[in-house]
């Protein structure tokens, strides 16, 4: 239809209301009974599904974040040393490896994650005397000893 005039505008507008009620029920095509088929109840379960579906994809994130940080941890601590201190350690190195990176390592590649792990515990006994975990030089005393 060619839209002369703003009468017939004005009328051709019988197309929206199908195609927005189209949408909803092609949304809610999987669901059981009178949910898939009557407009007025599916919306509403329509908008609850894609309510959850928003609230599941920034849970999944954070699942993914705590399953990876106890992959992690579960391998550094077999192989003596902390998840904080491994994490922190390769940073001041410079070695930039993500969480998802490091849990593949710790599972898949054991002994690429052994090297990581040792060059940590090597790195953590270099450290001087500005730092508290360093090693304690004899004939000094620091305020931690009184």
């Amino acid at each position: 239809m060619v839209i002369t005039s703003p009468t017939l505008f004005a009328r051709a507008r019988g197309g929206d209301r199908f195609w927005k009620r189209r949408r909803i029920l092609s949304l809610s095509a999987h669901y059981f009974g009178r949910k898939k088929n009557c407009y007025s109840i599916a919306i509403k379960y329509v908008n609850r599904a894609l309510r959850y579906s928003t609230i599941a994809r920034r849970q999944k994130k954070l699942d993914l974040r705590a399953l990876w940080k106890a992959r992690i941890t579960g391998g550094s601590e077999e192989l003596g040393t902390s998840y904080n201190s491994m994490k922190y350690t390769l940073n001041d190195i410079g070695i930039g490896l993500d969480h998802k990176i490091l849990q593949n390592m710790a599972i898949w590649e054991p002994r690429t994650f052994r090297g990581l792990a040792l060059l940590t515990k090597a790195k953590e006994t270099e450290k001087g005397l500005n730092s508290l975990d360093g090693p304690s030089v004899s004939g000094v005393v620091t305020r931690g000893m009184l």
